[in-house]
Order: C-alpha cells, then structure tokens, then sequence
C-alpha cells in the first residue's frame, strides 16, 4: 500500500497538480469552535476541487455555509456536497430518548452545530446559484425515522433557489 498511496497534511490552496488533474483546497466551516475554547484551531475541514480537461468537479465534505467554499466552487461542472435535515436528526434523538438526556446547552450547542457545520437543502440551493455550477449531487444525507425516506424534498427545497439539475447520491452511483 505505501507504494501505491501517499498521505500527508494539507493546506488551504494547490493541493495536487500533474498533467491530468489539478487539485485546489479551501479550508470550510465544519470545525467552527468560538476562539479560547480548547477545540479551536486543532482541527481543519477542507472542499476540494478538482480541475481536470474534460470538466471540474467540486466536493464540500461536511461543512456550513461558507463563501470561500462557494468561491472555490465557481463555475462547477459538478458540485457534490453534504446534506443535512437538522429536523430530521433531532426527531431520531427524540424518538432514541437522547434528546432530552442533553441539557438545554447540550441542545442549543447541537443546534448551533447543525446550522453552522452542515448545510440544509435552502443553503445548497443557495451556494449552488451563487457560484453558478451546472449540476448538484446531494450526499451524506442524515438519518430518518422513516426507513423508506427518498429525500426528494430535499431536491424540492434546493430547487426554490437554484434551478439546475440536483441528484441525490446513492452508493455506486457514477457521474
């Protein structure tokens, strides 16, 4: 494997470059602790780009709404980004019995969390206009408490503000 494959930190900008692919990096909002607390600044979350000949294709990996991560997305062929239904994930505590083991602050930290580190269809939607790509793949969708769930409203929700074409990923999909 060490042949064949060769890890090593990263950073944001050029990640990788050779004749078939060029690789840029922008650090994204998914660690977002408040200055002074232990957390911050230990860890990094980056979207990634991929430039290639034949087309460019963008992943956000978990992550909030950012600019930077829609900067970097301009002009997209592909935009395959984490998708998240905080609602949907607060009805699973609920309904496991976790949500009211947490305190208020527990609850209010697990919001703040959801809406700062994850993006909601409306915040894809949104980006996605903004930085203008051609097509949508929503993946690393949240639980549910319905184990039949096509997430479709997720497509609906993201479609009131970008009008392109949007996917929701499945395992082996190709694009």
């Amino acid at each position: 494997m060490g042949d064949t494959f060769y890890g090593h930190n990263v950073g944001p900008g050029l990640v990788f470059q050779d004749a078939n692919v060029k690789v840029t990096a922008v650090e994204n909002t998914h660690f977002h602790f408040q200055p002074g607390t232990p957390p911050y600044g230990k860890y990094h979350s980056y979207s990634y780009r991929f430039d290639t000949p034949d087309r460019v294709v963008f992943f956000t990996g978990d992550t909030g709404p950012s600019d930077a991560v829609v900067e970097l997305a301009k002009d997209a062929d592909l935009y395959v980004t984490d998708s998240t239904g905080t609602e949907n994930v607060i009805a699973m505590y609920k309904k496991s019995g976790a949500w009211d083991l947490k305190t208020p602050s527990e609850q209010e930290g697990f919001l703040r969390h959801m809406h700062e580190e994850h993006v909601t269809p409306e915040d894809i939607g949104k980006m996605a206009a903004k930085a203008r790509v051609k097509a949508v793949v929503m993946t690393h969708l949240g639980p549910t408490a319905d184990p039949k769930d096509t997430y479709e409203r997720y497509v609906d929700e993201a479609k009131k503000y970008y009008s392109g074409p949007i996917m929701l990923a499945k395992d082996l999909m190709k694009f």
